[in-house]
């Protein structure tokens, strides 16, 4: 993350760097914050619904929240 720039690197291709425009940033790291320590607090809770990060950086893309560069 940098200024109004996230950029994204999928473990499925580490090879390869996606670069979104976010027009709010801190919002944007605070949720992922959110869900990074969620992750981490509940990882041996079967009862957890477990929760991805992979889903919520496409969650923020369809809603418009991160917009990829060109």
């Amino acid at each position: 993350v940098d200024e109004n720039v996230v950029k994204v690197v999928y473990t499925s291709n580490i090879n390869k760097e996606y670069t979104f425009n976010c027009e709010n940033v801190e919002e944007f790291v605070d949720k992922f914050s959110e869900i990074l320590v969620e992750c981490e607090l509940n990882k041996d809770n079967p009862q957890f619904e477990k929760k991805s990060v992979g889903r919520f950086i496409n969650q923020q893309i369809k809603e418009g929240v991160l917009v990829q560069s060109k």
